[in-house]
């Protein structure tokens, strides 16, 4: 944890807390700025003694945004009665304090990045706090020079750039002081620390106390690096800080190099100063690059753990190979991949680093595609067969290399789908064996026509001359009982007839096509069906009921004996299967697109499961098989067969337990005219 800076911490304080610590820090700005001397006095000005411009600034870019400008006045009103308390006229205060201001906040508006607090953990952002220090003391520099002008002052001494170092070195001391966080960029040890230390106070010793050589001010530079190259971001600040605030008081006591060399103590100060501003800029920017640095290596490992960690828990086994000489080194594997390579994941050997550095075989399977990508191709993609760790595999191989990269490693992708080939080789026997099943089953049905067709055809002509002989014998003198032999004969005779035709029927249309569809009138046979089937209704005391909807219709598309088929069919089994003293109801309903026709009875109903396979051929319900209801199975196979032929199609509704509807669909006539 680097933990937070002073200046967050201030800003999570509460309001009373803020305003006493504000109150504080302004009475501190006060005291330095009546110890500081009198500003009118060039030979020691105030600026180069009290560090107020930075520690306003702290304060200001603390503050929230609708408090910036009444704490930056606060602060240099502070300045201001210290130099009013210590003489100084009050049009110069004045002149001076509201300079101040602009120079602020004009250093805030620098270096603030869309209200947040400034950071130092990147080289832009200390390059902004240097470059936001120089501009706004340069400012208040050529401000104050111009005062001091219009006060009398001649203009060598009226030159401002005693107050342009002092506020320089105080913004670049002050600020990152107050926004440094407490371990950030900590490398060095406690030791390491206090030895860092102490080589800095030696060397500041040995330059203000026993030289007099200014290049010898140059010793603690490397103290400086070291620091920027070790300690925590507070650590450098503070040592920044306190080295200032002891040179530049070891300077107006008259000790050191810069005093010696100097024509004055102002003289001396600046040179000083000037000097603090080189190593303390250097210093921040020098840190500041290291922890950014730092930084960008430490999201680099965070992103290389998180995708060795994914890569690890793949399915698929990644290789990272790289070749060298004449030879392909595997240096990276995943768990999978050592699988795939045919060795234990397990072994110590490769949990002990993770490079494993294992050149493939010259004879191995991956060595082809390696080579392809090697001489200059990108990818290589192909299906192996490896000697896994499991035993042999298939795998899809997809080998790589990053464009640019001027290495050579090629990463190998390796999906296993042995059982996904095992799979495919199943299904394919699979499909192989349905198809051989379709065969046979297409050839028994071919068969089975054949066989139904002949024995029709067999059964047609000895059934003729039954039917001819019969009628013949009813023409004749019969007694009773004769006559209701004959009668009985007849009667089966024609139904077998019946049954026979219904076979043949649907042999025919199961072989051939059914005649071309045209414009008819479905009303017209529709009347002349439930005619037909009156007479056999009102023996099983069953009334045929044609409803309004459907005596009036449009033309309908189809043949007329398919729709005769159709209707018969399907009127004539609602007729047999309805109890007595029941109705069958015959509607329509008429759309745009076509004519649908509801036969509705009062019979025992289709179960649920029956309503589909009704339409199957030679299928007959439980309840009809258990009742002897006569019939073959073949009706319904008839009426759909005919439908399918003209375009239309059938359907039947029933709760399963009384009544069924069939609901038959035909196509109307303007969507034959509409056909391209």
């Amino acid at each position: 944890m680097v933990g937070a800076s002073l200046a967050s911490t201030a800003r999570r304080w509460s309001r009373p807390r803020r305003l006493a610590m504000l109150a504080v820090v302004l009475l501190a700005i006060l005291g330095l700025s009546i110890t500081g001397g009198n500003a009118t006095d060039v030979s020691i000005s105030r600026a180069t003694l009290a560090p107020a411009s930075g520690v306003i600034a702290v304060l200001t870019l603390i503050a929230r945004s609708g408090w910036r400008i009444p704490v930056t006045t606060a602060g240099v009103a502070a300045v201001a009665i210290g130099n009013v308390i210590t003489g100084l006229p009050l049009d110069y205060v004045l002149q001076t304090g509201f300079l101040r201001v602009l120079e602020i906040l004009l250093f805030c508006a620098i270096v603030e990045r869309s209200g947040r607090l400034p950071r130092l953990d990147s080289v832009a952002h200390s390059v902004r706090l240097v470059l936001g220090a120089t501009i706004s003391s340069a400012f208040f520099a050529a401000g104050v020079t111009v005062v001091r002008i219009l006060a009398g002052i001649d203009l060598g001494d009226a030159f401002a750039n005693d107050a342009f170092v002092a506020n320089l070195v105080s913004f670049v001391v002050a600020t990152p002081l107050a926004f440094a966080r407490v371990r950030q960029g900590a490398i060095a040890s406690r030791t390491e620390v206090t030895a860092q230390w102490l080589l800095m106070a030696t060397a500041l010793v040995v330059t203000f106390t026993l030289s007099i050589n200014i290049s010898v001010s140059f010793l603690p530079l490397p103290l400086f690096a070291w620091a920027a190259l070790r300690l925590s971001a507070i650590g450098v600040t503070l040592q920044l800080l306190l080295v200032t605030f002891g040179t530049t008081i070891a300077t107006i006591l008259g000790w050191g190099p810069f005093a010696m060399a100097a024509d004055g103590t102002r003289d001396a100060i600046v040179v000083l100063q000037g000097g603090l501003f080189i190593f303390l800029s250097s210093t921040l920017v020098l840190w500041s690059k290291r922890v950014e640095g730092e930084l960008e290596v430490e999201r680099a490992l965070a992103k290389d753990r998180v995708l060795r960690r994914a890569v690890e828990q793949a399915q698929t086994a990644f290789l990272l190979v790289e070749p060298i000489g004449d030879a392909f080194i595997v240096v990276q594997a995943n768990d999978h991949g050592l699988r795939a390579l045919g060795m234990d994941p397990s072994n110590a050997f490769f949990s002990a680093s993770s490079e494993i550095n294992i050149a493939l075989p010259d004879d191995h399977p991956l060595i082809e595609g390696l080579s392809v990508v090697a001489d200059g191709e990108p990818r290589w993609r192909g299906e192996l067969v490896l000697e896994a760790f499991a035993g042999r595999a298939d795998a899809e191989v997809a080998i790589e290399r990053a464009a640019g990269d001027k290495s050579g490693v090629m990463s190998v992708e390796l999906t296993d789908v042995t059982e996904k080939r095992r799979e495919d080789r199943r299904l394919r026997a699979l499909v192989e064996r349905e198809r051989a099943l379709s065969a046979q089953y297409q050839e028994l049905s071919r068969q089975k026509d054949d066989f139904v067709a002949s024995i029709s055809h067999e059964l047609r002509t000895p059934l003729a001359s039954i039917v001819g002989y019969a009628e013949t014998l009813d023409e004749t003198e019969l007694d009773p009982m004769q006559r209701r032999f004959v009668d009985t004969i007849v009667r089966n005779a024609g139904r077998l007839q019946e049954r026979v035709e219904e076979l043949l029927s649907a042999a025919k249309r199961a072989a051939d096509s059914v005649d071309d569809p045209h414009p008819l009138a479905l009303d017209r046979i529709i009347g002349e069906v439930a005619d037909d089937l009156r007479a056999v209704a009102a023996s099983r005391r069953v009334e045929i009921v044609v409803e309004t909807s459907a005596t009036a219709l449009p033309e309908a598309i189809g043949t007329e004996d398919s729709v005769s088929r159709v209707l018969t069919n399907i009127m004539s089994n609602a007729v047999k299967f309805s109890p007595d003293d029941s109705s069958v109801v015959v509607s329509a309903l008429v759309d745009d697109e076509a004519i649908e026709l509801f036969v509705r009875d009062a019979g025992p109903g289709i179960p649920l499961a029956d309503q589909e396979r009704v339409f199957d051929r030679f299928y007959r319900t439980e309840d009809a098989t258990a009742k002897a209801t006569p019939g073959t199975g073949l009706g319904l196979s008839i009426v759909r067969t005919l439908l399918d032929g003209i375009g239309g199609s059938v359907l039947v509704e029933s709760d399963g337990e009384r009544g069924s509807t069939f609901i038959i669909r035909f196509a109307r006539a303007h969507d034959l005219d509409a056909a391209p």
